[in-house]
């Protein structure tokens, strides 16, 4: 059975290779006082023996079947829970492998550190591998909601793309144009949304991911000038048809070319960057939750231990590209918090669409020390696993809170993913209003970059340590 490469072009035997590497370098960052006392050169000596280098040969045969047979080198990699999922047990497998010859052999090295750190390693490495080969598995599956501004000829062009070449990854929701619809062929207007002056609210009150600009740009430049500024406003991206100027030569080219391009395409370093982000959410993440699970197990006794209800509050969120998502928390009220929501709007201090108060009476003695402390956050880390969010970001909001935009330029916050940190969790955190949430957060889209993710990282302990709100 022949076995695909990747993008990366490392064969499994290679990344077999790779990993036995991996494991050497443990063994002799654990062993480094001895390597010091001895040289590198008496060190290998004792150890590069027939049986060790039979086990060698035996690891990377084990590492390729063990990858090859739960499809981790295939092209086609499951969702991305599966597929991580499966990295880890395929780590963890070998990494039993490797502790069960060092405890057969009687090794004075110690097991335990050994194993511990060989299967962090291999893991990151493993992930590094895979997200960068098939950057397609993290990715969102659900097609993209397209609205077209035009209803002539090129409008009718665009329809008919969608349909051929991207069905299934792209659904038309309907057409915008300020001509009347009795001008319109008969598909079309019975498509149609309305002139661009509702385009605006249309935007605020469905999801929609991206606007195909299809109309003739001499005799409608102001309208497709006004669409693109309110998409652009509320965060969904602009394409026009590759055919929205009448040329007359190069058509084969022109063909060649794709359907539909972006008005601001998104250049190679970004996507690599974007990439590198959905890396460092992955890896951050896993080792985060293998770092706190004995706070996990900590926070859930305490939480069973003083009041009714479970462990953990489970809400419907927004997140990347307006899609909903179940968000997991600590819980901190008490069990009938939804419930009695309603009954505390009218004391709400905060303006805008969010809920602020100070004096909560749902919150528990035990949550209002999770909420100082963000111990509450912690269960988002699956979140993160799964794609919902990441560990940078604007925070996801609820959907009472989104029900309440009366603006379609507050959309645009979900062009990216909702993060556990962000903005202004580390500028005066509970003091900030809506307004400078709103601020913060464009602040954020326009200007992200993986140093700005790192450093927010970095401010947020202290910001969490100084307990400043929450």
């Amino acid at each position: 059975m022949s076995i695909r490469r990747s993008i990366l072009n490392i064969p499994a035997s290679v990344d077999g290779s790779i990993a036995l590497a991996i494991l050497v370098a443990v063994v002799c960052y654990v062993n480094h006082q001895s390597i010091l006392q001895s040289g590198l050169g008496g060190f290998l000596g004792i150890r590069i023996t027939l049986l060790n280098a039979i086990f060698s040969l035996v690891f990377v045969v084990l590492w390729q079947k063990s990858f090859q047979m739960i499809g981790l080198y295939r092209s086609d990699l499951p969702a991305a829970t599966s597929a991580l999922l499966r990295l880890a047990a395929a780590c963890a497998l070998m990494t039993f492998f490797v502790a069960a010859y060092l405890k057969s052999r009687m090794a004075l090295e110690p097991i335990r550190v050994i194993s511990a750190d060989f299967f962090l390693l291999s893991f990151c490495y493993e992930l590094s591998r895979v997200l960068l080969t098939n950057p397609q598995t993290w990715q969102p599956r659900e097609p993209a909601l397209v609205v077209i501004v035009g209803s002539g000829p090129r409008a009718s062009k665009a329809w008919r793309e969608l349909r051929v070449a991207f069905h299934g990854s792209k659904t038309l929701l309907g057409f915008f144009d300020d001509r009347a619809t009795d001008e319109m062929a008969p598909d079309i207007a019975s498509r149609y949304l309305g002139p661009l002056s509702d385009l605006s609210d249309y935007l605020l009150k469905n999801v929609v991911d991206e606007l195909i600009v299809a109309a003739p740009l001499r005799s409608c430049y102001d309208m497709t000038q006004r669409a693109v500024s309110i998409a652009e406003a509320a965060g969904v991206r602009v394409s026009y048809l590759n055919e929205i100027f009448d040329l007359s030569l190069s058509s084969k080219r022109r063909r060649r070319a794709s359907r539909f391009i972006e008005l601001v395409p998104s250049d190679h370093a970004s996507l690599t960057a974007e990439k590198v982000k959905r890396l460092v959410d992955l890896v951050g993440a896993s080792i985060g939750l293998l770092i706190t699970s004995p706070i996990f197990l900590i926070v859930a006794i305490a939480i069973k231990a003083t009041s009714r209800g479970p462990v953990f509050f489970v809400q419907e969120r927004y997140g990347y590209r307006r899609r909903r998502f179940p968000m997991y928390k600590f819980r901190s009220m008490v069990q009938d918090a939804p419930q009695l929501m309603a009954k505390l709007e009218a004391q709400n201090e905060a303006n805008g669409p969010i809920f602020k108060m100070a004096n909560d009476p749902r919150i528990t003695p035990l949550g209002r020390f999770l909420r100082k402390t963000s111990l509450d956050e912690l269960p988002q880390l699956l979140n993160v696993i799964k794609g919902d969010m990441s560990l940078v970001g604007p925070r996801p909001m609820s959907v009472r809170d989104v029900s309440l935009f009366n603006e379609a330029q507050l959309m645009r916050r979900f062009s990216v993913r909702p993060g556990i940190t962000g903005s202004w969790q580390v500028s005066a955190r509970a003091s900030l209003d809506f307004d400078q949430w709103v601020v913060l957060d464009c602040s954020y889209i326009e200007n992200w970059s993986l140093a700005l993710d790192l450093s927010i990282l970095a401010r947020t302990i202290p910001a969490v340590l100084k307990r400043s709100g929450v």
